[in-house]
């Protein structure tokens, strides 16, 4: 009974092997790249990453400028409309705030008792 364990234990390495082998001819790869190679390829991906960046930008400002020149064009053709919109959302604002605070408390209060 003894060499059960064993063989078993034999069989279960050599099909581990098989397969680690099998890995190995599958995901085979060629030598890894030198050092200058790879700091090329570090300073490739600085750059692309510094223009990316920079595009990401301009993007933005030119969203932002477009939404400052909406608001500006709004408020001179439609004064009082602008006034209504800002005075209800400050409303809202002031509501919600105050809502949260007395939803706050009453979890505080009597929740757990």
């Amino acid at each position: 009974m003894a060499n059960k364990p064993d063989k078993e234990d034999e069989v279960l390495l050599e099909g581990l092997s098989r397969d680690l082998e099998r890995l190995e001819r599958v995901f085979d790869e060629g030598p890894s790249p030198s050092l200058e190679e790879f700091q090329l390829l570090a300073a490739h991906t600085l750059r692309r990453k510094r223009r990316r960046m920079k595009y990401e930008l301009v993007l933005f400002m030119l969203t932002a400028l477009l939404i400052v020149s909406i608001v500006c064009m709004a408020a001179m053709a439609a004064p009082m409309v602008l006034i209504l919109i800002h005075g209800a959302s400050m409303l809202a604002g002031i509501a919600i705030l105050a809502s949260s605070r007395k939803l706050r408390s009453a979890g505080k209060k009597g929740s757990h008792e």
